[in-house]
Formats: structure tokens, sequence, C-alpha cells
């Protein structure tokens, strides 16, 4: 096996039984009570108030927790990466701390662990097939991990490698998740904290399934055929199967600012990209719902979008459909008032709102109109909009949180536009956004 990598990690193995897993909470939450215990009884000595919020989220808390969850990856890693994008606008600035260095930080398997599942998935034999086998993954996934191979007289392929006995194991540490950060009664009132797990706890299933995600990909593929920018990895199916997914290496660097770019290029990308998720909802009604931009490569030769990871994706339903028609439709007509009565008729919006909430809803809604008015080109890197769902806003958006359960293809898909329109930002990308939803919300009414 060839021992190079792109992304230095750190091998650790992984925890595979209930009974390792549960140790290793178990442990968090003995330290976690403790080291909460010592400081409240050292703050009373001091002659201060005891605090427990503060105590129990403390810095060596906080540190327990991250490398305790990303040890035991899976349900954590995946709440992790599903709140980290919006986690300033749904949790405290502690626990959007902890979600964050969630998305991307992690152990790897060593290679011995590794060995041992390639052996049951392919037999034991399996390395005279291969030129070249990298142990070192080049990317991370909140279930498992991506090596780089090359069969004899053969491509270069993408393998991901599930982690063990991952299936058994979510109940579980959803179960743990849940009970942390209910413990620490930081969670905004009125957010049903248990929908969403049981959302993230299903999704976790099936991207468990890999055979599942393989005609995920061949599903996606089909849909982009007629697509001139855009591609999917070739499942290989001889070396694929429910806890090995094997696919085509694909080429091309994640994207940043720093792809250099030109400014005419990073707004052909944005046009792409935003007429690939109208495409999803209303053409496919199949998203695939990560916004992380570690699942878009860009190809070095020519203008090409390789899109990569198709665990999580859901299927749009007729009901989600007409919701983004309607709301797409009553957005184009620039009026406050039939805006915000829509997001009340829709239960987006309490009943009921103090005035400080009432005008940060006014004043998010007239920033949009005017801008998107203003100019031929939306300027995302100048926009007002993100400057008033900064931090400061925290308390006002908790209260705006919907008291009726958004149904889970909403909520992803939501979670996916929100994602892009910070890259976008990111980016400082200039596009006519009102014209294209204008052109596209014509060929639906045409449809």
């Amino acid at each position: 096996m060839d021992s190079s990598t792109q992304k230095s990690t750190i091998p650790k193995r992984m925890p595979s039984s209930l009974f390792e897993r549960n140790l290793k909470t178990t442990n968090l939450l003995v330290r976690i009570g403790l080291q909460t215990s010592g400081d409240m009884i050292s703050d009373i000595f001091k002659g201060k108030t005891a605090d427990f919020n503060k105590s129990l989220l403390s810095k060596k808390n906080i540190f327990s927790t991250v490398e305790t969850l990303k040890q035991l990856r899976g349900a954590a890693m995946k709440f992790g990466q599903l709140v980290s994008i919006d986690s300033q606008i749904i949790f405290t600035p502690e626990i959007s701390k902890i979600v964050g260095q969630l998305r991307s930080s992690g152990y790897s398997m060593p290679p011995n662990q590794i060995k041992k599942i390639l052996d049951k998935n392919w037999g034991k034999g399996w390395l005279k097939n291969f030129e070249s086998f990298q142990v070192h993954p080049f990317a991370a996934a909140s279930i498992g991990q991506v090596h780089r191979a090359k069969l004899k007289n053969g491509p270069e392929l993408a393998i991901k490698i599930q982690f063990p006995n991952i299936r058994e194991t979510i109940k579980n540490d959803m179960r743990t998740l849940r009970f942390l950060l209910n413990r620490s009664s930081l969670l905004p009132k009125g957010f049903n904290a248990d929908y969403y797990f049981e959302i993230c706890e299903e999704m976790l299933l099936a991207e468990s399934e890999y055979t599942v995600e393989a005609e995920n990909i061949k599903k996606y593929s089909n849909f982009l055929k007629d697509y001139e920018y855009l591609k999917v990895p070739t499942v290989v199916s001889e070396y694929s199967t429910d806890q090995i997914l094997s696919m085509s290496y694909e080429e091309g660097s994640e994207f940043s600012f720093e792809n250099s770019l030109s400014k005419s290029d990073r707004n052909r990308l944005v046009e792409v990209l935003i007429q690939l998720l109208l495409d999803e909802i209303f053409v496919f009604q199949f998203v695939q719902t990560d916004p992380n931009l570690a699942n878009f490569l860009l190809k070095s030769e020519g203008f090409e979008i390789v899109l990569l990871d198709f665990g999580s994706c859901t299927n749009v339903t007729s009901e989600t459909k007409n919701l983004y028609a309607d709301l797409l439709d009553v957005g184009l007509t620039l009026d406050r008032k039939k805006i915000k009565n829509f997001l009340f008729q829709k239960g987006f919006l309490p009943d009921e709102m103090d005035m400080a909430t009432n005008n940060l809803i006014n004043q998010l809604i007239d920033t949009a109109i005017d801008e998107l008015a203003r100019n031929d080109n939306f300027d995302f890197a100048s926009s007002k909009i993100f400057e008033l769902i900064e931090l400061e806003q925290l308390k006002e958006f908790q209260k705006i949180i919907p008291q009726t359960l958004l149904s889970a293809d909403f909520v992803f898909i939501q979670r996916k536009i929100l994602g892009f329109l910070l890259f976008f930002k990111s980016i400082e990308a200039k596009v006519p956004i009102l014209k294209i939803l204008k052109k596209y919300s014509l060929t639906i009414q045409n449809k």
C-alpha cells in the first residue's frame, strides 16, 4: 500500500462496538461532571455566584466534548455538519464552537483497521488487483473516509470506506448527543431539537447504505447528461458494497476565493449553481442537500464542476415544490406586505412578535427588496442582509424559529440555500439574480 496522502490526518482506531462507544461517552460525562462541579466550587470559594451553564461550557469541557465526538464520528459528526452552517443563528456561541469544530475535524482509521474492512468486503487477495493504494485518506466523511487507489491496467479510484458497525451504533450515538445538548439547557426556547435529531438519525441511516449512494450518483448522472458544465464521478460497481463505495477519481480544486478565477468566471460559476439548485427543486425533484464546499470540485482545464458525495440526498415532495413555487412568486412581487403575509400564512413567522423582532423582519425584507431592485447585478459581498443576521441578532432570531415542524426536505433545501449564499458572498459574486429568478419563474408557469 502507498502511504502518501493529500491531507494529513491522525490515525486512531474507531470504536466499533456499543460497549466501546458507551465507555467513551460515559467517561466524557464523568469528566464534564467533575470539571463543572470543580469550577462551581471554585467560584463559591472565590465569593462568586456559581453559574452551572458557564461552568458546563468551560474551555476544558468544550475541548473534551470535541475530542470525544471526533473519535465517535457518525452521529456526532453529522449533527455538527447539519447545524454548523447556520449554528450561530440557532445556538449560543459556545455550542456553535463545538459543532463548528466537528464540521471538519476528526480522526482516521489506522491501516490495520482499514485492511480488516477491505478483507471482509473484497476477500483477502484484493491487493493483487491494485497498482497502488494510499492508506491515509485524502478526504473525510461523517461515517467514513476516502482513499485514492489505482487498479492494475485500470483507472484511478476514489474509495470511500465506512467505519465499522456504524449502523448498529447510530441510534445509541444520537441518544448520547441528545442528552448532552438537552442537559446544557442552552438550546433556544421553541427549538424542537427532538424533531431535528430524528431527521439527523434518518439521514445517517440512509447514508450508511453505500449501495443507495451509488444509485443516487447514477440517478444524478442521468439528470446531468445534457448539462455542459456539470458532471459526477462514475461508480465502479465491481468494487462497491454496502460498506465500500468505489468511484472514478476526479481531479480538481475545492471552491474558494483563492482559486484565482477571474471575476467573470466566479460569476458564471454562481449562475451555474443557482440554475442547478432551481432545477433540483423544480425539475429533478431530487436535491443533493449537503452544501459543504468540499463536495464541489472545479476542473483545472476548461470550466467544469464535479459534484461529489451523494449520501445526503432528498426527494422533493410535490408539496415542497409547490411551496417554493409560491415563495418564488410572492418574492418576485418585491412587496413587503405580500411577502410578510405569505410567511405568516405558511407558519414561517409567529402570529405575535414583539416590536424589536417585528422591526428586524421588516428590515430584512426591505433590505432584500431594495438591493434586488436597485441594481441589475446583486452584489453578495456588500449586501447588508448578511450584517442583519450576524450573531448580535441571535435573541431575535430565536424568537422567530417556526413553531410548526418543517418537512425534512424543506429543512435541508434551506440549509443548502444558506450554504450557497454564504459561499457566493465569500467569492464576492455579482449576478443578476432577480433576472435569473424572473426568467425561471416564467419557465415554471409555462410548463
